[in-house]
């Protein structure tokens, strides 16, 4: 059973994400600056909230476009109702505004420009009934096409419903810049960066050098794991690497989960039948054969030493992206437990102990199913990278 780890450093929170963020030009209609309304209408009541992350220090407008009518900041949850709109010509541009009124404050009225304005929020009751109709810990499309401001109010919420890990690997532009350390690497790693850049459309992890890099992808001794992501390191086990017997144990199939229970559970008898009795040398005939059988299956179902390193690194590359781990054998990011003892454990969901898809062969190769195409996708949208 191969064993991946993320090690998540507590100090990489959200601030590299907010610091990273762009700020929006914020037009602003000055007493000094000519200004004229070119046209007026009624339009069909419309919703709409204030964009807070454009809108930080924008004000609304009264009718004569030059006094102030309130702060926008401090709409920061209000749904207002638009029931005009006019085009007003500020020097020489033109923009448009619309009329917006307070569902709850009738003081809190005024032209906005449309800038400004979004489709009210998704509530975070439709949004649980959303994620509890839709397939487990797989973000869909609804959810993966919102607003930047659904994202930033349901951070916390997403990322525990759909097992992210949160931002731990430097990205700029959406892109990491990777540093192949170790030759012996290089091919599985390049593999394993196209398999991502081809599953989200674009190059999201592009080649670095010594000396310019986000992550650096080397070998580390252990017994303990076959790959680990800190962030700024993404190691594999130079121990199980070297080992060439090492794919004939690795394997994960239902036929080798089922004779391995019953290996153990015949071992569990064995120890606890009389000494010198009948029944305890039955037991052991018993353990020696299905110790065979479970070998001879091990062996057979072996993957090949690329695919399987390729696919250890989709996995580690996976967890840069702010993506963790799930119960589901075909996924690239199952582990066995949610809780492995040597990395951080998983904050999510639920917690875990075996596979969701019992039925199923572990995938062990450079692949991707569509949950974990889609909790990538959530994580770029979230500011994980």
């Amino acid at each position: 059973m191969k064993k991946l780890g993320i090690m998540v450093v507590a100090a990489m929170s959200f601030m590299g994400v907010l610091a990273a963020a762009p700020v929006a030009a914020t037009p602003t209609v000055q007493a000094k600056t000519k200004v004229s309304i070119t046209s007026k209408k009624s339009i069909s009541t419309q919703k709409y909230q204030i964009d807070q992350s454009k809108a930080k220090k924008a004000y609304a407008y009264k009718s004569d476009m030059k006094k102030k009518a309130f702060k926008l900041s401090s709409g920061h949850s209000t749904v207002f109702y638009a029931k005009a709109q006019e085009t007003v010509k500020v020097g020489k541009s033109s923009r448009l505004y619309y009329y917006v009124k307070s569902s709850s404050n009738s003081k809190m009225a005024g032209w906005v420009w449309h800038g400004y304005l979004m489709k009210p929020l998704m509530s975070k009751s439709a949004l649980a009934k959303l994620v509890a109709s839709g397939p487990d810990l797989d973000p869909s499309s609804t959810i993966l096409n919102q607003p930047s401001a659904f994202y930033s109010a349901n951070r916390a919420y997403l990322t525990k419903e759909f097992n992210m890990s949160g931002q731990l690997t430097t990205f700029k532009n959406h892109q990491a810049r990777v540093y192949i350390a170790d030759p012996a690497l290089k091919t599985y790693t390049q593999k394993a960066m196209s398999v991502w850049n081809k599953a989200l459309g674009r190059s999201v992890f592009i080649s670095g050098t010594s000396k310019k890099h986000d992550l650096v992808v080397a070998t580390k001794s252990s017994k303990q794991w076959d790959g680990l992501n800190d962030g700024s390191h993404l190691y594999i086990s130079s121990n199980a690497l070297k080992d060439k017997t090492y794919m004939d144990s690795v394997a994960d199939t239902p036929e080798i989960r089922a004779l391995y229970n019953q290996y153990e559970n015949v071992a569990d008898a064995y120890k606890n039948a009389p000494n010198d009795s009948a029944e305890k040398d039955a037991y052991l005939t018993q353990g020696h054969t299905l110790y065979d059988e479970l070998i001879a299956a091990q062996k057979a179902a072996a993957p090949s030493a690329t695919a399987y390193w390729e696919g250890v690194i989709v996995h580690e590359l996976g967890h840069s992206l702010g993506i963790d781990h799930t119960p589901y054998l075909t996924d690239i990011m199952y582990a066995k437990t949610s809780d492995d003892g040597f990395s951080s454990s998983v904050n999510g969901k639920y917690d875990w102990s075996a596979p969701k898809d019992p039925s199923d062969t572990r995938l062990e190769a450079p692949s991707l199913s569509n949950r974990d195409i889609d909790r990538a996708k959530l994580g770029m949208e979230l500011g994980y990278w």
